[in-house]
């Protein structure tokens, strides 16, 4: 599902790197093993993820993308981003 251009200005870097990468929401949930319903929030910065579930999302994309994607390419670390 496309976001608006309104939308789009709202997202998050995990929501951003959907985008650009044209994953969809629902798939990434359902590898990750979380909700979409989460995933929709987490796009939108509706709510902070866990550290676990960030590296199960990121492990998602990995699958769904099939090349290596670094935690930091869909989350601020807010620690150096190491």
């Amino acid at each position: 599902m496309s976001v608006t251009t309104e939308q789009q200005t709202n997202l998050t870097r995990f929501g951003k790197y959907l985008e650009d990468n044209d994953l969809r929401p629902h798939l990434v949930a359902e590898l990750a093993g979380v909700s979409r319903q989460h995933v929709y929030r987490l796009r939108f910065g509706r709510a902070e993820p866990t550290r676990p579930v960030m590296i199960w999302l990121t492990g998602a994309c990995r699958q769904l993308r099939r090349r290596a994607v670094r935690i930091t390419e869909l989350f601020d670390l807010g620690d150096g981003e190491r």
